[in-house]
C-alpha cells in the first residue's frame, strides 16, 4: 500500500502547480475551510504501489467522525479505473491535468451554503449515507420550512434508531421548532466537533459571527 511519504512525493508537482493546495495526510486541501473542506483524497488500495484519486467537497456541520468519500466521487477521465501508480514516470503530469483540470472545475467554485446545494445535485445518496446534508444546509440558510420538509422525508427514508447522525438529525428537526438561533448553535456545535475529530483546526477560518 502507498504511504503518506509516497503521497507527498507524487503530489509535489501539483502543489509547485496550484500553491494553494495543502497537503494534509492523504488530502490536498483548497482553503480555505471554512462549513465545507474542498480537496483531493488519494486512497491507498491494495497494490502496493497504487491509489486513487477522488475529489470532494464536504460539509462539517453534518456530524462525522472520518473522510467521506461520497461528497464526491473517482474521476471519469482517470485511466485503469482511476487507479493510478507511484512507480510510472508519467503519473505526476498526470494528475497535474487531473486535479488541475477536471477536480478543480468541480470543487473551487462551491464555497457557500448555496453553491454546496448546487453541487450536491450530482451527489448519490448511497454514497453520502442519506440525503442528509441537504436538510442540514436548509437549516443553515434559515430556510426551515423547506429543512422540515427534508429532514422528515429523510427520515422516513433512511432512519435507523442505533445510526448516531439519524438521532442527531431528528434532534435537529425538533430543534427547528425553536427557531434559527437555536438551530445556528447546534450547527455550529457540530462544525466544530467534526473540525476537532478531522484535525482540521490549524485549516479552519470560522465562518460563524464571533
Amino acid at each position: 500500500m502507498t504511504t503518506a511519504a509516497d503521497i507527498k512525493r507524487i503530489t509535489r508537482l501539483v502543489r509547485e502547480r496550484e500553491p494553494r493546495l495543502i497537503l494534509f495526510k492523504r488530502m490536498l486541501i483548497l482553503p480555505p475551510v471554512g462549513h465545507y473542506v474542498r480537496g483531493f483524497y488519494l486512497d491507498q488500495t491494495s497494490g502496493k504501489d497504487m491509489f486513487r484519486p477522488s475529489y470532494l467537497v464536504q460539509p462539517l456541520y453534518r456530524p462525522r467522525t472520518n473522510w467521506a468519500l461520497g461528497y464526491g466521487d473517482r474521476f471519469t477521465a482517470a485511466p485503469q479505473y482511476g487507479l493510478f501508480s507511484i512507480e510510472d514516470p508519467g503519473t505526476e503530469h498526470q494528475l497535474v491535468e487531473l486535479l488541475l483540470g477536471e477536480g478543480m472545475r468541480r470543487i473551487e467554485h462551491v464555497d457557500s451554503p448555496e453553491a454546496f446545494l448546487e453541487y450536491s445535485k450530482t451527489l448519490e445518496p448511497r454514497r453520502t449515507g442519506g440525503d442528509w446534508h441537504v436538510f442540514h444546509t436548509l437549516a443553515l440558510l434559515g430556510r426551515l420550512d423547506e429543512a422540515r420538509v427534508a429532514g422528515e422525508r429523510s427520515m422516513e427514508k433512511y432512519y435507523r434508531a442505533e445510526w448516531d447522525h439519524c438521532r442527531q438529525s431528528r434532534s435537529l428537526l425538533h430543534t427547528l421548532d425553536v427557531g434559527q438561533e437555536r438551530v445556528d448553535r447546534v450547527l455550529r456545535k457540530w462544525e466544530q466537533q467534526v473540525v476537532t475529530e478531522l484535525k482540521l483546526e490549524p485549516y479552519w477560518q470560522s465562518p460563524w459571527p464571533s
